[in-house]
């Protein structure tokens, strides 16, 4: 089968959903699939570049000519199916679908692409305030009314809860989750070793973050709890913050200090580096609220270690009834549901490293053939 992947940007390690698409793509290829990958908004180039199975549109050319690029490439590769990779702030500034989205939409026609939303759009929230759910209101007429355009032959979208609120508005949505993008190497513990205060590493009970530290975060409820689970196990705890933290992120850390959890920041490592640390550690802490942890590729890499992965926030609400999303896993947990008595049996949950590359590639191609049969 060929497959078209689109998507804003391409630039490798500064672009989510363009690393996604990569890495997708490459799994399709691995399976005898030829892919083609295009971005069509990329903010990273000074023009337009073409290598073999990648189209880069450099988003400082005019839009008229980015169109037509892309019908000519579709023209000459001929995909059997098309896969757009979507969030709508890779088009506007404010996640409002113009005239970018819908120009590329309207010269797919009457190819009928395959969609993954990767985002909706703010304000379904309860604790958002005002100004958000305006522009909500905007993002979701807007991309409500792209998809009518585009007529899409499949909608995926990363998580159920996103899947629950697109059923609101008479979108039917598979899910199809997310992958880790920290690939798995030989494990070695002594690299986690270099990271932890001073002492053995079986006297510490080793938590790991990975990437932004949210300010809706509860510094002090996860700290008091990772503090009973270690006493529980005759251990100290650390948290061990691996990557860019943020803005908020030394705010956190220093609360969880303050909270007596020592905690420290890694900053930026290779990814062999990161893998091997996830390794060696007990347990992940993830950055996205409960509701939503199907969309947080933090979780996902931490999941791909084989660690259970504790998720200390629970404040994302939606403001309308929604039926209740079960976790893929049972290692995912949410901190308000465990004590630490619980929580020891449940870091016996842990398992050998496992990507779900391979699974969510196998989904998405049998979505495709299915629209393609």
């Amino acid at each position: 089968m060929k497959i078209a992947f689109l998507c804003s940007s391409l630039e490798p390690g500064r672009d989510g959903v363009g690393d996604y698409a990569r890495q997708l793509a490459a799994a399709c290829a691995a399976r005898g699939h030829t892919c083609l990958l295009v971005s069509l908004r990329d903010p990273h180039l000074a023009a337009t570049a073409e290598t073999a199975g990648e189209l880069r549109l450099a988003s400082s050319e005019p839009l008229g000519d980015r169109v037509a690029q892309l019908e000519r490439t579709l023209a000459a590769f001929s995909p059997d199916q098309v896969s757009w990779q979507f969030v709508s702030y890779g088009y506007h500034p404010k996640g409002l679908i113009g005239t970018e989205a819908r120009a590329f939409a309207r010269c797919l026609a009457p190819r009928r692409p395959h969609v993954l939303l990767h985002e909706l759009w703010i304000g379904i929230d309860r604790h958002e305030p005002w100004r958000n759910r305006l522009i909500g209101a905007l993002q979701r007429r807007g991309l409500l009314g792209w998809l009518s355009t585009l007529q899409p032959s499949a909608v995926a979208t990363s998580n159920a809860t996103y899947g629950a609120v697109l059923a609101r508005d008479g979108i039917a949505a598979t899910v199809l989750p997310l992958f880790g993008n920290i690939p798995l190497v030989t494990a070695d513990a002594a690299v986690l070793a270099r990271h932890l205060p001073a002492g053995p590493r079986p006297t510490w009970l080793v938590a790991v973050s990975f990437g932004t530290l949210h300010p809706q975060w509860r510094p002090h409820a996860t700290a008091e709890f990772l503090t009973a689970l270690a006493r529980r196990l005759g251990r100290s705890p650390v948290l061990v913050a691996v990557g860019r933290t943020g803005t908020h992120g030394a705010d956190i850390l220093d609360q969880l200090r303050e909270h007596g959890l020592p905690a420290v920041a890694t900053g930026e490592l290779p990814p062999a580096e990161i893998s091997r640390v996830f390794q060696a550690a007990d347990l992940g802490l993830a950055p996205h609220p409960w509701a939503l942890i199907g969309k947080s590729g933090a979780a996902a890499a931490l999941l791909d270690h084989g660690l259970p992965v504790l998720v200390p926030r629970d404040d994302w609400t939606p403001r309308f009834a929604l039926p209740p999303a079960a976790p893929e896993t049972d290692r995912l947990a949410r901190l308000t549901d465990l004590t630490p008595d619980r929580a020891a049996a449940w870091l016996g949950r842990r398992c050998a490293p496992a990507p779900i590359l391979p699974r969510v590639t196998a989904a998405f191609l049998a979505t495709l053939v299915s629209q393609n049969a």
